[in-house]
């Protein structure tokens, strides 16, 4: 008998119409012989599932979908929601309490690498670089004088809870602070401001499938912008990502065993994406943050990397749920 597999995407970030497409991709690529897929969107309330221009609503008590006469009830999630609820813990700690199976990481680690200030911090404490940076609270604290007595230009203003580089803006001079954080507050309750490391832009994947880890391509991000931010992560024209990434095979194998190690550290499950900044200057690897729920749409470079990996996106998506499915088994 086929799965019954719920595809959650919306959410209530600025990431929302991405999650849409993933959410999308996930529906028409997925197994059809083992699967049998609905797509529940997701926005602030109103949880459903619709088929012919009607809306079925989510039984939010159990996560059940009365439809077609029937009771439906979930063997599995397959959470493509990037930011708030999905990605920052409070969908996987629902369906955690529900027992049912999701293909993304627990509730405290999405909770932990989804707040990039407190991910940095521990990420840093096991030995990792990460640029130097300060968090502030929206309660008129970030001014210009504390923060410059503290940080170097240029710098990156960022909600410190956010992904796809949504209210995020690099800083070259004084004069442009205070817009760039009305703009990053905009977004967020906190924000991130860190010092900008030039340097190359290298990210890496990682899946992990009952306790078998892959660890996918290193990739380079090339932008044509200042920096690699929301337009130019999804317009093709803006961005040429490299698979593999041309650089000296011990720097590939540094980025490759520090995504394995933080993914076993951070209790990561599912497919994650790790990215960093090689800074040639002075040869060290910084670390920038952790997706635990990435990107899945064509222009997406988790798909890219499995694809160079020879594992078609129906492969990824089996490989995911069957885990979830198998990990909830287990325990």
């Amino acid at each position: 008998m086929k799965k019954k597999i719920a595809i959650v995407a919306g959410g209530d970030s600025g990431e929302y119409g991405i999650s849409i497409k993933s959410g999308g991709v996930v529906r028409n690529t997925i197994d059809p012989e083992k699967f049998e897929a609905f797509l529940i969107q997701i926005k602030g309330k109103d949880w459903y599932y619709e088929k012919d221009g009607q809306k079925y609503q989510i039984n939010k008590n159990d996560f059940s979908l009365n439809f077609e006469n029937e009771t439906i009830r979930f063997d599995a999630v397959f959470c493509a929601i990037h930011g708030t609820p999905g990605e920052n813990g409070k969908l996987p700690a629902y369906f955690e309490m529900l027992s049912i199976p999701c293909t993304s990481s627990d509730s405290i680690t999405s909770a932990l690498t989804f707040n990039k200030n407190f991910c940095n911090r521990v990420v840093a404490s096991w030995g990792v670089n990460v640029a130097n940076s300060l968090q502030f609270y929206n309660d008129g604290t970030a001014t210009q004088q504390k923060i410059l007595a503290s940080l170097t230009l240029p710098l990156f203003v960022k909600p410190n809870c956010g992904g796809s580089s949504v209210g995020m803006s690099k800083v070259n001079n004084a004069e442009e602070l205070d817009a760039a954080i009305k703009i990053a507050f905009a977004e967020d309750s906190q924000i991130l401001i860190e010092e900008y490391v030039p340097g190359r832009e290298l990210t890496c994947g990682v899946l992990q499938s009952k306790n078998q880890m892959t660890v996918f391509p290193v990739v380079e991000v090339v932008s044509k912008k200042e920096f690699f931010d929301y337009e130019a992560k999804y317009n093709p024209a803006l961005s040429e990502e490299i698979i593999p990434a041309p650089i000296p095979t011990n720097l590939e194998i540094k980025i490759k065993e520090t995504s394995a190690f933080l993914y076993k550290k951070l209790n990561c499950k599912g497919v994650v994406r790790f990215d960093y900044i090689y800074s040639a200057k002075n040869r060290k690897l910084f670390f920038l943050e952790v997706n635990t729920v990435p990107g899945l749409t064509t222009e997406s470079i988790v798909p890219k990397m499995a694809r160079e990996m020879g594992i078609s996106l129906q492969e990824l998506f089996t490989l995911l749920i069957e885990d979830a499915i198998w990990r909830m088994e287990k325990n």
